[in-house]
């Protein structure tokens, strides 16, 4: 059966308004209803077939140009090209492949080659001096071939994609500004790589895939000069983020494992910076981000670390390194401008969790300075900088070191200096009655130093410029502070 030319053109219509779902939970890949169209193409052409229109305009220098070198059984090619000086070359090598075009506009270059079987490529190209280049080769997976769709709007922008082995799917369904630059690079089987929109000038994406069934899901860059480098090696790892919203934002992300995931909500601003490493399996890392110049750094190193860091504010810098298994870390800063925030832990399901002003999103907490190490099993630290009265100019150090050992505190008011030290086994620190303790006022310097086992700190203290001081050596200490 020869190849039906008012199918060919209906599924370039309809694939452009594909609706990718990217983390599919099934074991197998479940497509949609358009996309079975595109595979029943990949069979419907019996022998070569080639459909060719172009039209230049008048008065150019040179009109468009189209090479194309097919070899094999089941290979079909349509193209409409209208412009000037637009350059098409294809070749096939193989079977059951299928080309399909489109491409309005001026000076457009687009290179497909296809290597292998059931390869297919779709490209609607509309603006001025675009360059599209396909690179697939190997077979497919499982019966499903390698699948580019692309539908470039605007001026100048480059999009690259080279497939190697098996049953790869990348789409990058509207690019519209100047000089965008697209590279997706997948290799094994069975990896997906989504770009759905891309609105803006200058912004860079490149994506790196190896293993099996890796996903990269881009919703949307809205801005200038954005740049996002994500990498993935390993199996079933995911990567989501719903938009990117801002100039000179760089998230870099780089993925060793299996089913490790960074996913990101919200991330709008100017020159915020977000670098993820995740190093093992069931890792997640989760980040968002309102406002400019906030930096976030995850290093997950083992199986089962959970990160996660939300910021409204200016200037925020937040690390986190999380070595071991199991390990939580929870990161929430409202509100807060100049803060630096440090998290370490090493060893297993440890917990962190640091909120500023996240009581009322009104409340301002500024130039706040953290640091918390975690090293031992089962450590838990909790830390709220101000849910009631402004929190400013505060420096906490907390480090434990040991087993089971527990902090819950609450800071209110300003120019704070609190330093706490566990080391041992079974130390607490909380509050009167089993409750959050609760240190207020302003200019106060709370010290805490516990060696030993069973150790015991309680209390609240609400103080205008009072200190406080306990160390504890030994076992089964208490210590119950109250001051007004």
């Amino acid at each position: 059966m020869k190849l039906n030319k008012s199918l060919i053109a209906c599924a370039v219509f309809m694939a452009l308004g594909l609706n990718q779902s990217a983390f599919a939970v099934e074991d197998t890949k479940v497509e949609t209803e358009n996309t079975i169209i595109q595979s029943d193409l990949m069979v419907s052409a019996s022998g070569n077939v080639i459909v060719i229109s172009q039209t230049s305009a008048e008065g150019v220098d040179q009109g468009n140009e189209t090479a194309v070198m097919q070899e094999g059984d089941f290979n079909g090619d349509s193209f409409t090209v209208i412009g000037e000086g637009n350059v098409t070359e294809i070749i096939q090598v193989g079977s059951d492949n299928l080309a399909l075009g489109t491409y309005t506009g001026n000076n457009n270059l687009l290179f497909v080659e296809q290597d292998g079987d059931i390869n297919e490529t779709e490209n609607n190209v509309t603006g001025h001096d675009n360059s599209i280049e396909v690179t697939q080769l190997g077979a497919g997976y499982l019966g499903i071939g390698n699948r580019v769709v692309n539908q470039v709007l605007g001026d100048g922008n480059m999009v690259a994609i080279d497939q190697s082995e098996g049953g790869h799917w990348a789409f990058n369904n509207e690019m519209t500004g100047v000089n965008n630059d697209l590279d997706i690079v997948q290799d094994g089987e069975w990896q997906e790589a989504y770009f759905n929109s891309v609105v803006g000038d200058f912004n860079a994406a490149e994506v790196t895939q190896d293993g099996y069934w890796n996903v990269v899901n881009i919703s949307a860059i809205a801005g200038n000069a954005n740049e996002l480098a994500i990498e993935q090696d390993g199996a079933r790892n995911k990567v989501a983020i719903a938009s990117v919203d801002g100039d000179e934002n760089e998230i870099s992300i780089d993925q060793e494992g299996d089913r490790n995931t960074a996913e990101s909500g919200v991330y709008a601003g100017i020159a915020n910076s977000t670098d993820i490493m995740q190093n093992g399996s069931d890792n997640s890392a989760t980040f968002e981000a309102i406002g400019d110049d906030n930096e976030f750094n995850y290093q997950q190193v083992g199986d089962g670390n959970t990160s996660y860091i939300g910021a409204i504010g200016v200037n925020n810098e937040y690390s986190t390194v999380q070595m071991g298994n199991l390990n939580e870390s929870h990161v929430v800063n409202f509100n807060g401008n100049d803060n630096d925030i440090d998290v370490m832990q090493s060893g297993d399901e440890n917990v962190v969790i640091l909120e500023a002003s996240a009581g009322d999103n009104e409340l301002t907490t500024s130039e706040n300075d953290i640091g918390i190490a975690q090293t031992g099993f089962a450590n838990d630290a909790v830390v709220m900088m101000s849910t009631i009265i402004d929190s400013n100019v505060n420096t906490i150090d907390i480090a434990q070191n040991g087993e089971l050992n527990s902090l819950d505190i609450l800071v209110e008011g300003s120019n704070h200096d609190i330093d706490i030290e566990q080391i041992g086994n079974e130390n607490l620190i909380t509050g009167e009655g089993g409750e959050t303790m609760l240190i207020g006022g302003a200019n106060v310097a709370f010290n805490v130093s516990q060696f030993g086992n069973g150790n015991i700190v309680e209390g609240s203290f609400i103080s205008d410029g009072g200190s406080v001081s306990v160390t504890q050596v030994g076992d089964w200490n208490a210590a119950v502070i109250v001051q007004q």
